[in-house]
């Protein structure tokens, strides 16, 4: 029978835990990133989020409902008054 040794097996455990973390890690892109400029830009001008949700739709074919417009525009930083 061969000897165990806690401490042994404990250290590699906290080696092979510290490699797994955080591996090959990086942010999803938002599905409305290409459109960033043009959805800023309506933003700014006064055009309501609905009419940007419409506008992305009709020209790009891509579905947003106005929350997910104003969570990104909140990500990257986009106020209308200030």
């Amino acid at each position: 029978m061969a000897d165990f040794d806690p401490v042994a097996a404990g250290e590699s455990a906290k080696k092979e835990r510290k490699l797994r973390n955080g591996r090959n890690y990086t942010k999803r892109p938002s599905k409305l990133e290409p459109f960033r400029n043009e959805i800023a830009k309506m933003y700014i001008y006064g055009y309501s989020l609905d009419l940007i949700s419409i506008y992305l739709h009709q020209s790009h074919g891509q579905k947003a409902a106005r929350s997910t417009i104003q969570r990104y525009l909140k990500s990257i930083g986009i106020t209308r008054n200030g």
